[in-house]
């Protein structure tokens, strides 16, 4: 049975073992730590299989945090491939949907990229709407050779009133 649970350190050694991520775990985890968010894992048994993050401090793109600026936003949701299509994605949003209601908040955004026609087909089903707002990032990472890369994407918010 699948269980989804905010992330704690030692869960970190497990996602590393099974889901390699050059250190992203530990940036969501040390954003958790803080108070700026809330690193949910969602567990089949001992095995991670979906994972995201609630933004309490707003929408990351500036275009989208101008624009709705009472919402909190959901990033970094991921599904493992073999795993995708099985409700796991829903059951994370709903689970980012309960925290964000029991602290009083009304709107959710959840950015998808323009190449993600899956991902956006999914938050649309679950009620989430768009909103035109389109915000567009760089940042860098290391690949699985460890090879620094920087990627730009382009992402448009979607909304719910929860």
């Amino acid at each position: 049975m699948m269980e989804i649970r905010a992330c704690d350190a030692g869960d970190l050694e497990v996602l590393n073992r099974e889901w390699p991520s050059n250190d992203v775990w530990e940036g969501h985890m040390r954003r958790q730590l803080t108070g700026e968010a809330t690193f949910l894992v969602a567990w089949d048994g001992d095995e991670p299989v979906g994972v995201g993050m609630l933004q309490w401090k707003g929408c990351a793109g500036e275009k989208a945090h101008a624009a709705l600026p009472g919402a909190v936003e959901v990033n970094h949701l991921q599904v493992r491939e073999s795993r995708r299509g099985q409700g796991i994605g829903t059951a994370l949003v709903a689970a980012f949907e309960e925290l964000a209601r029991g602290r009083g908040i009304t709107q959710m955004v959840l950015a998808v990229d323009a190449d993600n026609p899956a991902a956006r087909a999914l938050y649309l089903r679950l009620g989430y709407e768009a909103t035109g707002v389109v915000d567009t990032y760089t940042y860098s990472y290391r690949d699985d050779d460890g090879v620094e890369r920087q990627a730009t994407e382009a992402s448009e918010a979607l909304v719910k009133e929860l």
